[in-house]
């Protein structure tokens, strides 16, 4: 029992450092992506985003727009040197390496903005499921989750834990089902795989979406 019990303690240890780490490792990609990035770069993108997205030229975003696009700009726009901005940001990090670098790199290239299926919300915990396969999840935040519908489809990037997934974005409500039928739609006659189809044109079906408080 005591066995048990020391594993336990060792893995929610292990885990608390991991989300420290990857709140701080956020924090570091934002200021990078505020500061650092060529204002060009993001108009460029913005010409690109507009373009995918059937928006017309000069539309103004609402503060919940600028949210979707710099999710989108930081870690699923292509650069002409063929790397994401986020990966522009690891390679121009600075500081000491630490053991998590390649690991949490790793999985947030790896991540894309996903629709989730809302079972219900507790604290900072969201039930869910993975709306392709129908898995259920909890996924951690870093805040009190107002409470959201049950059925409801979140949008968001996320990071799997040793137990569950961790929310690395915004969240986004789609009240549009129309839009997640037509999303389901379209990727099964793609021949692509779920995530890449995602990284391509999850945007598209979140942009009229609402967000979480």
């Amino acid at each position: 029992m005591d066995n048990i019990v020391y594993l336990h303690n060792l893995r929610e240890e292990k885990e608390n450092q991991l989300v420290s780490f990857v709140s701080q490792h956020v924090s570091s990609a934002h200021t990078y992506v505020e500061r650092q990035v060529n204002i060009r770069e993001k108009v460029k993108a913005k010409h690109i985003f507009s373009e995918q997205i059937s928006l017309e030229k000069g539309v103004v975003f609402s503060s919940l727009q600028e949210k979707l696009f710099n999710d989108w700009f930081t870690y699923d726009y292509v650069t002409i040197s063929g790397m994401t901005i986020y990966q522009s940001y690891i390679k121009n990090e600075n500081g000491q390496k630490h053991p998590l670098d390649s690991v949490v790199h790793a999985l947030f290239m790896a991540s894309v903005l996903e629709p989730f299926k809302v079972i219900k919300t507790v604290g900072e915990n969201i039930h869910a499921k993975k709306l392709l396969t129908g898995e259920e999840c909890v996924i951690k935040t870093d805040r009190k989750v107002e409470e959201v519908a049950p059925s409801s489809i979140l949008f968001l990037r996320s990071i799997p834990l040793l137990d569950g997934q961790l929310c690395v974005s915004n969240m986004f409500i789609q009240q549009d089902h129309t839009l997640i039928d037509l999303l389901l739609r379209e990727f099964k006659k793609s021949n692509e795989s779920w995530r890449t189809f995602l990284k391509k044109y999850s945007i598209k079906y979140s942009w009229t979406s609402q967000s979480v408080k």
